[in-house]
């Protein structure tokens, strides 16, 4: 659609000025091109569909320089991009679920039924402004590992300046591979973007046995990361279920162990722990194994956020809130509504 002013609108709220002619064949700088040539490109490119190869061939310029040619469109104000306002946030299910649960807070991401791994990557772009708003200077944050928690860990050093946290690394690691998504590098991630300082935790998620956990749990090192659990300001945890569960993935424990913790009541896992449909520890070999945060100094701190996502992890989720395990939730909205479900037993 043309009007009177020569601009053109395009169905999806793309206006585009339209002052002029094709571009001379000599072309000099960018910044010495007039808005008549830099909208005769941007005319070939946003509204007759050519791509910049065919657009330089025509105009006789390298297609580096149509790129530059498009972008000074968009800084000089000839190519001017409108959108629909879209609150990726659902904040009625946000406030169903403060007033269910008694949360501190709720971030409900709206994801339209993406894969798995779509909505795990919405989950941590659009939650993370709202989660780095927690932050304060000098904080000590706790920090878990899982799929979600790297998602939101990469985007919020986009979203905040640094906070300067002392952040400490709350489980033990997983194996002896390093991977994106283990709680030693989401913490290292967060304190170099937040120019803070990392604390790890060097020791196996799991050990072999109660004695060998004892000797790692009173090595000097680990005695200093376990005095700062309890001088936590805010933790970020993910909330694991028995299906879904990176320790099976990854070979740390195999069938038969699940099927024990299965047979104890386990419903759901956080840093490692297993819990019960209450939200208690299950007492289980695992319990004395296991190198991370306890579940009752985890309750002590002021705020705990649940990072997770999708219905599958429903009863997971509700067993964490029931035991106040998590008073902070980040959840996608098919989650949310799988959860509220759960609790009301439909």
């Amino acid at each position: 659609m043309v009007d009177d002013a020569g601009s053109v609108v395009t169905s999806g709220g793309t206006q585009l000025g339209l002052n002029g002619p094709g571009l001379p064949a000599a072309a000099a700088t960018v910044a010495a091109e007039s808005d008549d040539d830099v909208t005769s490109v941007a005319r070939l490119y946003y509204l007759d569909g050519l791509g910049q190869q065919a657009i330089a061939a025509m105009i006789g310029v390298s297609r580096s320089t149509v790129s530059r040619l498009l972008t000074a469109a968009r800084e000089r104000g000839i190519v001017r991009i409108s959108v629909d306002p879209w609150d990726p946030r659902d904040a009625a299910l946000e406030r169903r679920l403060c007033e269910r649960f008694e949360l501190r807070h709720a971030v409900v991401i709206r994801t339209l039924r993406r894969s798995p791994e779509a909505v795990r990557r919405a989950v941590g772009y659009y939650a993370a402004a709202a989660v780095a708003e927690r932050f304060q200077p000098g904080q000590a944050v706790g920090l878990a590992g899982g799929r979600t928690l790297y998602e939101l860990v990469n985007a919020l050093a986009a979203v905040h300046p640094p906070t300067r946290p002392r952040v400490v690394q709350l489980m033990g690691n997983i194996d002896p591979t390093a991977s994106v998504i283990d709680p030693t590098e989401l913490a290292r991630m967060l304190a170099a973007r937040f120019e803070g300082t990392c604390y790890t935790l060097n020791a196996p998620a799991f050990s072999s046995d109660r004695r060998t956990r004892d000797v790692f749990v009173d090595h000097e090192h680990i005695r200093t990361i376990r005095d700062l659990f309890a001088a936590l300001d805010v933790a970020l945890v993910g909330i694991g279920s028995l299906d879904e569960s990176a320790f099976v993935e990854r070979g740390v424990l195999n069938a038969a162990d699940f099927a024990a913790l299965r047979d104890a009541g386990a419903i759901g896992e956080i840093c490692g722990r297993f819990y019960d449909r209450s939200g208690r520890e299950c007492t289980t070999e695992y319990r004395d194994r296991v190198v991370s945060i306890e579940l009752d100094t985890l309750r002590r701190c002021p705020e705990v956020v649940g990072v997770t996502n999708g219905p599958r992890r429903a009863r997971a989720v509700l067993a964490a809130l029931r035991g106040r395990l998590v008073n902070s939730l980040v959840i996608d909205q098919q989650g949310a509504e799988a959860l509220l479900a759960e609790r009301d037993g439909r």
